[in-house]
């Protein structure tokens, strides 16, 4: 245990990282060595991709109390999604574009009612009614409706017109694409020199990730990226063979699975927060989450399908659009009075499981 890396942990932490690590050396080794494939395949490289998304996540914190309240924004918003885009990116290589539209769908609506509903539930319960800054949050998920309007525009486009031409959509996609990428660096930009407004310079006490130095939590960081790209390549692989022996759709493997797998450390950091009655906190990971979803890698992948050949558009299903939309709008309803309580949880936490089991049922 006189490895840096591990001397500075928990004993939850060494028991953490080092599960993490011999679960994605069997991922790896049931590809490469065992040719062991399909369903136990995507459950090991799936549970691999949870612990290092939690690893990613602690580095991550780390760095950005180290590097300041400014810089340390801009790392949180970078690497909040970063298991769920290396996992997106290998899907959109494998031509599994569903899975892909769906995994951005469901992690906006993963994470504007499952998470937050979770934290308004058991918050609620243990603390009573909670409150929180309602200008903060209410920029916040004013700006998540706005990026949603846009991001969806394509497909309200394509539903107004009766279709049209595949490459007038991917083209309209690109651009809107282009739009939203830009607003993503200018939201930075304004929570750079604005930090104490937006929260994103800011880190909640007993929540700046594990006492490494700079040295030891990049080095964390790489590793961790390295093993995820790896994985996720593994998963995706095998998404085939396990939707054929459980009876799932790509569809609600994407809108589900995939963003649960690769967002689960941030949910329990928002779950935990709101727990310790630091809503603010609790609905800015939340929150920041789905807007970074929407303005970063939504546009990303659409310019990275063109990098390797797979073109996408944003020309989401009916039901994906009518999701997304009441999710960010009961999240600014919510926003509006600075209050919250376990009742608005349990809601929110209905209306995700009502979503799931149409999202199952969709054909």
């Amino acid at each position: 245990m006189n490895l840096p890396v591990l001397r500075d942990l928990s004993t939850f932490g060494r028991i953490v990282l080092l599960a993490t690590l011999v679960v994605s050396l069997a991922a790896i080794a049931m590809e490469y060595l065992l040719h062991i494939e399909g369903t136990p395949l995507f459950i090991v490289s799936a549970a691999g991709i949870l612990g290092l998304a939690y690893v990613v996540g602690a580095s991550t914190e780390r760095l950005g109390a180290l590097t300041g309240p400014q810089v340390g924004g801009i790392l949180n918003a970078t690497f909040g999604n970063i298991a769920e885009l290396i996992i997106a990116f290998f899907a959109l290589q494998a031509g599994l574009i569903g899975v892909v539209k769906a995994s951005i769908t469901g992690s906006i609506i993963g994470n504007l009612l499952l998470v937050l509903g979770l934290s308004l539930l058991l918050g609620g319960f243990r603390n009573g009614t909670q409150r929180f800054n309602s200008k903060i949050a209410s920029l916040d998920s004013t700006l998540l409706l706005l990026a949603v309007i846009g991001l969806f525009v394509p497909a309200i486009f394509a539903f107004s017109s009766g279709g049209g031409p595949e490459s007038h959509q991917r083209e309209e996609s690109v651009v809107v694409s282009m739009v939203l990428f830009a607003l993503y660096f200018v939201a930075l930009f304004y929570r750079f020199r604005h930090p104490a407004e937006v929260l994103g310079g800011e880190d909640p006490a007993g929540h700046a990730g594990p006492p490494w130095s700079g040295r030891v939590a990049f080095g964390v960081l790489g590793v961790a990226a390295i093993f995820l790209a790896v994985l996720s390549e593994l998963l995706v692989g095998a998404i085939d063979p396990f939707i054929e022996q459980f009876g799932l759709t790509p569809f609600f493997v994407g809108v589900i699975l995939i963003p649960t797998i690769g967002n689960l450390a941030e949910h329990l950091v928002a779950v935990q927060l709101a727990l310790k009655d630091r809503m603010d906190f609790a609905m800015s990971v939340s929150i920041g989450s789905s807007l970074q979803v929407a303005l970063f890698v939504a546009p990303l992948l659409v310019f990275l399908g063109l990098i390797v050949g797979q073109p996408m558009d944003l020309v989401f299903a009916p039901l994906e659009v009518g999701a997304v939309a009441v999710a960010a709008a009961i999240t600014v309803l919510i926003a509006l009075d600075g209050e919250s309580n376990w009742l608005e949880g349990a809601l929110l936490f209905g209306v995700y499981i009502i979503l799931g089991v149409s999202f199952f049922y969709l054909r």
